[in-house]
């Protein structure tokens, strides 16, 4: 199949116009995923966010337990040094 100086000037416009719809739909396409990359990383920070929350919350706690735990011994031998007389 021969081609002739009339069909190049029909097919040069149309590749261009292809070309310029294939890359418009590549640009559309990696937006997307940029943009729900930076969706996925915010929900990641969110979740992060959350469980360091939970985990001073739970040390809090825990610190709390251990200052009561201290103070119950001093109040039990102070208990134990008075006299029980019982008839």
């Amino acid at each position: 199949m021969n081609i002739r100086p009339i069909d190049v000037k029909i097919l040069y416009p149309k590749s261009t116009e292809v070309s310029q719809v294939v890359l418009g739909e590549q640009q559309k396409e990696n937006m997307l995923r940029h943009i729900n990359s930076q969706k996925n990383q915010a929900k990641v920070d969110e979740d992060l966010r959350k469980v360091k929350e939970k985990d001073n919350a739970s040390e809090i706690r825990l610190s709390q337990k251990q200052e009561r735990e201290k103070q119950e011994p001093k109040k039990s031998k102070k208990q134990q040094k008075g006299f029980d007389i019982r008839i």
